[in-house]
């Protein structure tokens, strides 16, 4: 259960840069349960990280480039990109400088020789690149357990953030181990109790049925429009994981902080 979320209008803000220490990375560790027979052994990992956005970059390029205005790195930022995307469309491969080449690729195995396999987009990086990786440290190992974990929920269509969202309004919610699947999953939306918890019985609370988005990072849904002014939490139950066909056997539950419909 994750008490971690924040209710916001649709003004994200970016990322702190200078958060967490440079070259250092945190370690999570993860129960290898898909080997054999459903029976894995050991532990597989994955970085906690941030994601750049083009505008941390932007930022950062406009430190290196003092001389040069903000508006022709965009610029320069949009024109290459879009270089990049028809390059690509065009069947060919593209080389970064010294960080190394993106190029097409089959997915799969074919299982005749006429059977066209489907195209997906890799990297393959160069030596200066893995050089510059490999100086990063792992600053702590820790054993993950599966959870859901609600990181923000945005009310998509107002851009003041008083921690309110709107009956009848679309929201985002953003996080981790969201992806709601098993026929006993599902996102409830529950009347709270003072201290944040779901209160009534299950039968009183409203059942999310229609997703624009159903992602292990996102879920976005159109709230019911004849949901009562209060306070409410949203209580997710998913055997989900993460974007594969495998289901859990145990079922993963998380419920949000508490917020306000208007």
């Amino acid at each position: 259960m994750s008490k971690k979320n924040k209710v916001v209008g649709s003004d994200n803000s970016f990322i702190n840069l200078r958060d967490g220490a440079a070259g250092q990375v945190l370690l999570r560790l993860h129960a290898n349960k898909l080997g054999s027979e459903g029976q894995g052994t050991g532990y597989y990992g994955r970085v906690a990280r941030f994601t750049y956005s083009n505008q941390n970059v932007l930022d950062l390029m406009a430190e290196q480039l003092p001389d040069m205005k903000v508006g022709r790195i965009t610029d320069v930022m949009t024109a290459y990109t879009k270089v990049l995307l028809d390059v690509l469309s065009s069947g060919h491969a593209v080389r970064l400088g010294s960080l190394g080449c993106f190029y097409i690729a089959p997915m799969g195995i074919a299982e005749n020789p006429g059977e066209r396999l489907p195209l997906t987009v890799r990297f393959s990086p160069d030596g200066t690149l893995l050089n510059a990786v490999s100086k990063v440290e792992i600053s702590d190992s820790m054993v993950a357990a599966p959870r859901v974990e609600f990181g923000t929920v945005t009310d998509v269509g107002r851009v003041s953030a008083d921690g309110t969202l709107t009956a009848g309004g679309t929201v985002l919610i953003a996080g981790s181990g969201l992806r709601i699947g098993g026929e006993d999953g599902g996102l409830w939306l529950a009347p709270a109790t003072e201290d944040g918890r779901p209160a009534g019985t299950e039968a009183e609370w409203k059942k999310i049925s229609i997703f624009l988005y159903n992602f292990p990072k996102k879920l976005m849904f159109t709230l019911p429009a004849d949901v009562a002014s209060g306070k409410y939490v949203f209580v997710l139950r998913t055997r989900c994981i993460g974007s594969s066909k495998y289901a859990r056997k145990e079922i993963l539950e998380g419920v949000s902080e508490a917020f306000n419909i208007r």
